[in-house]
């Protein structure tokens, strides 16, 4: 699992990273030549000339070496150094503009951008790095506006510049990255909106900088997803895979349940078997051939499938809010014990959450909204700090783990862990992307995962499907089915993703991963 950090926090775990014996400089090489095998990931030396704009410390330090690895590999590369005086530089930035220089690098100051070649392949954005916090003024301001307005590639090292590394806060002038490079950890504010808008894709190499596990900090990447990949026997049959039980829908509600039987079914449940009321059945039987199906009377939990047969038990999406719902929830909180997902209606109805969550006898996953959460605990949550405490309190008192809806989604597990979830986009902001949601989580469960690792899986699958979706078209006409569609892609995305560096897609820069 990686963690992630903030500003501060980062340059402590720097300076401790120094003091054990690993130089300044050696650290600066190590993470400019990273950024480097990205940036000829991106673009190859006969596509066009590279543009790598410093600023006069670390960050910019970066860029200069990345330059230099650049330069010495045939790239046509010329780097703009926003400072107006060379004794503003720092002494590691000093030291790469001497090295830059002595292959002959092409050195500019921000009054020769005239100077400047036309058409750049790659502009590399490493003038501020997660340190920054206030508003661009000056000349940063006038080189991110350039970078902003270059109609190419970019490629910011550390953060984009302008991001607050600890809020997401974004300035005016701030360029938009297909990628980012960020050493040793992700920095919080490339994981917060706005910021997170402003990233692109996320890689994460390692530099030889140890980072404290903190559980509150958890982040979810490609690698970890990978982890937590339940296993796929190759003498398996349907039974190895887990029967999940889904019950949910009504008259005026049919499509939820069969959302979330096909988020289940694609996320590799074995057996699938969907019970809704009777007034809901015309509408849904036979709709998925894949789903076996029963209906019981609306409120007559007397009618529900036996829970026994199951591995882990779903409920919610669709079945209104109403006293016939409040009776079945209420009814299987009292007396069941298989693994169960709470949802949609499924929370609506509870009277006496924390009571009537800690009653039940098996593990437990909710999956609220910011709305239902505020329902739920009664907090004000307009924010994302208010969101969070919310969240943590409801988890610890309740014994339940909480997936917290929203961008960026959050599990919260009763023992205080946090684990925030790097993928999705505005595309998911509209009805039925939940009852999916629900679906994966509950088909991950019956296939052994615990609500926690269920939880953060389920939300980086549902989110890295919508990533990719949005590839083809538009994330303002993304809709739950186009999710369903790219799990597949999804799922083979994380399969070849043992290794990656990667933390999240969300650029239109492709090519560090494969489905």
């Amino acid at each position: 699992m990686r963690y992630w950090v903030t500003p501060e926090e980062m340059a402590k775990f720097d300076a401790r990273a120094i003091k054990a014996g690993t130089p300044g400089d050696v650290l600066m090489e190590r993470a400019g030549t990273s950024a480097a095998l990205v940036a000829i990931a991106m673009t190859q030396p006969d596509q066009g000339p590279v543009q790598v704009w410093c600023g006069p410390g670390n960050n910019g330090g970066d860029g200069l070496v990345l330059a230099r690895q650049l330069k010495k590999r045939g790239y046509d590369v010329c780097a703009v150094l926003a400072t107006t005086s060379g004794k503003s530089l720092s002494h590691n930035c000093q030291s790469n503009l001497g090295r830059f220089v002595q292959v002959e690098g092409k050195v500019l100051a921000p009054q020769k951008l005239k100077d400047l070649p036309d058409s750049p392949a790659l502009v590399v954005d490493s003038l501020l790095g997660t340190g920054f916090d206030g508003e661009l003024k000056g000349v940063f301001a006038e080189c991110a506006d350039i970078i902003r307005h270059s109609h190419c590639k970019v490629l910011a090292v550390d953060t984009p510049t302008g991001v607050n590394g600890k809020t997401g806060c974004v300035d005016p002038h701030t360029p938009r990255a297909d990628a980012t490079v960020t050493f040793a950890a992700p920095k919080a504010g490339l994981l917060l909106p706005p910021g997170c808008g402003y990233t692109g894709n996320i890689l994460v190499p390692d530099i030889g900088i140890s980072i404290n596990r903190n559980k509150k900090q958890m982040v979810l990447g490609l690698s970890d997803a990978f982890a937590l990949l339940p296993d796929r026997p190759v003498n398996a049959h349907k039974g190895t895979f887990g029967r999940l039980l889904l019950i949910g829908g009504s008259e005026n509600m049919p499509g939820a349940p069969q959302l979330m039987s096909l988020g289940a079914l694609r996320s590799g449940a074995g057996l699938v078997f969907l019970s809704v009321p009777l007034p809901a059945h015309p509408f849904i039987s036979g709709r998925i051939p894949e789903v076996l199906g029963s209906y019981f009377l609306p409120g007559d939990y007397t009618g529900l499938p036996k829970p026994d047969e199951f591995d882990a038990i779903a409920i919610g999406p669709g079945m209104g809010n109403n006293s016939a719902t409040m009776k079945i929830v209420s009814y299987i909180l009292q007396n069941w014990k298989v693994p169960l997902v709470l949802d949609a209606d499924a929370l609506n109805v509870l009277q006496d959450p924390v009571s009537q969550l800690s009653e039940y006898k098996g593990s437990l996953l909710i999956t609220p909204h910011p709305g239902e959460l505020s329902r739920l605990t009664k907090c004000n949550v307009s924010n994302i700090r208010s969101m969070s405490k919310a969240a943590a309190k409801l988890s610890a008192s309740s014994g339940a783990v909480v997936l917290l809806k929203g961008k960026p989604s959050m599990v919260f597990n009763p023992d205080g862990g946090c684990c925030l979830i790097p993928t999705g986009n505005s595309g998911l902001a509209t009805g039925g992307s939940g009852d999916v949601l629900t679906g994966i989580a509950c088909s991950l469960m019956a296939q052994g995962l615990k609500p926690f690792e269920a939880a953060v899986l389920s939300a980086y699958v549902h989110g890295l499907s919508a990533d990719i979706a949005i590839e083809h078209f538009s994330e303002r006409s993304l809709i739950p089915s186009d999710v369903i569609s790219n799990m597949g892609r999804a799922f083979r995305t994380i399969e070849n993703g043992s290794q990656s560096e990667l933390l999240t897609p969300g650029g239109k820069w492709r090519s560090e991963y494969a489905y």
